[in-house]
């Protein structure tokens, strides 16, 4: 799907730029988000080199992003395929399994991971404070409320949990996400370090090991049984912000 923005990206860039920071920038959220669970009590690693300003700055960049979603809408619609659509049902219910549980904490205990957070502590991005702030604007119970006639009347098309994932993204403005990301480059300090710190070759090397991680393979590998393709999302969203053409 391309937009007016997207359009814009591609004609007024130089192609000799590397792009790919902006695509994996959509990556480290995905993969940092999937592993969020209470880091702190877990590794007992201090974050480097950040300032708490600076970090503050960085995070506000973050929620003015997140500020963009219709939660609202994205509730409704999450709400309407879990009790109209088998395989997110069943995807939501193994959430609260012993075994989605475990496969979680052997996640977030692999040094791949580990590494993964640390670089992204040091760079000003706190995974805790990005997923306190969407709990804040997202209440998840209202998923399982039994529908009212409104939503029952809503009649959509399902399409599993992938399909889910891209009626989502249909939701979000593009257009406007893409144009707050250039005008971040150019009026916020931290945001437009913390971009040129995911196109540094530091950050590829930490992402490569993520990426190589034979264990963390195994582990998506089971969680994709259940129907969470996170390599599939994240094709998604890069398709979705035309992001994968550069």
């Amino acid at each position: 799907m391309a937009s007016v923005a997207g359009e814009l990206l591609r004609r007024t860039l130089p192609k000799s730029q590397k792009w790919w920071p902006l695509t994996r920038s959509w990556q480290l959220v995905l993969l940092a988000l999937v592993s969020t669970a209470k880091f702190e009590q877990i590794f007992g690693y201090h974050i480097r080199h950040v300032q708490e300003e600076s970090n503050h700055q960085l995070q506000q960049d973050l929620m003015d992003f997140i500020d963009l979603v219709p939660f609202e809408d994205v509730q409704r619609l999450m709400q309407y395929y879990y009790h109209y659509d088998v395989e997110v049902e069943s995807a939501f219910d193994y959430v609260s399994t012993e075994d989605y549980t475990q496969i979680r904490l052997e996640i977030v205990n692999l040094s791949e991971v580990r590494s993964f957070r640390k670089y992204l502590d040091s760079i000003g991005f706190s995974v805790e404070n990005t997923w306190a702030e969407l709990n804040k604007r997202f209440d998840a119970d209202d998923i399982f409320l039994e529908p009212d006639e409104e939503l029952r009347m809503l009649n959509l098309t399902t399409r599993g949990l992938s399909g889910l994932v891209d009626d989502i993204l249909a939701l979000l403005p593009q257009d406007e996400i893409i144009l707050l990301f250039f005008d971040k480059l150019e009026t916020s300090n931290d945001f437009s370090f913390f971009f040129e710190q995911i196109g540094s070759g530091e950050f590829e090397n930490v992402l490569n090991m993520l990426q190589s991680s034979q264990q963390l393979r195994i582990l998506l590998w089971r969680l994709q049984r259940h129907g969470f393709d996170i390599p599939g999302w994240i094709q998604l969203v890069q398709k979705y912000f035309s992001f994968s053409s550069f």
